[in-house]
């Protein structure tokens, strides 16, 4: 009598614990960051194309965007990369070896910045956006 009282519990538990692993799983997909994004302001002077990518201490890079020579583009940083406070934007040439970058910059989610890639596409300049 115990082993079918025992397969009876099991039966009527199953889904519950199936509910609840598949909400535990699904719960981080579902969390939205309630902080908005930081905004680049990018300026390529240079004559050739830039991927623009965002690298913040302990965590992957992100590419943001590519940005055509002579081209201004508004890129978005994800809040997750904005929260930690210090990231390096680099800037990937198409066609060329160097690979710019901002060193490490402080950022704070809700910010604008402009990032200007100079014409000579050794240096990135990184400053608040004016209002």
């Amino acid at each position: 009598m115990t082993s079918r009282w025992m397969r009876q519990r099991v039966r009527r538990l199953a889904p519950l614990v199936l509910i609840l692993a598949a909400s535990a799983a699904c719960g981080s997909a579902r969390r939205v960051s309630t902080e908005p994004p930081a905004v680049l302001i990018f300026t390529n002077e240079s004559l050739d194309q830039a991927t623009v990518y965002v690298v913040a201490p302990g965590v992957d890079f992100r590419r943001l965007g590519t940005v055509i020579a002579g081209r201004t583009e508004t890129l978005t940083v994800p809040p997750e990369f904005a929260l930690r406070g210090t990231v390096n934007i680099v800037a990937r040439l198409l066609a060329r070896s160097e690979l710019p970058q901002t060193g490490s910059v402080s950022i704070r989610p809700g910010e604008r910045y402009e990032v200007r890639l100079q014409f000579d596409a050794k240096l990135l300049s990184f400053l608040p956006a004016g209002s």
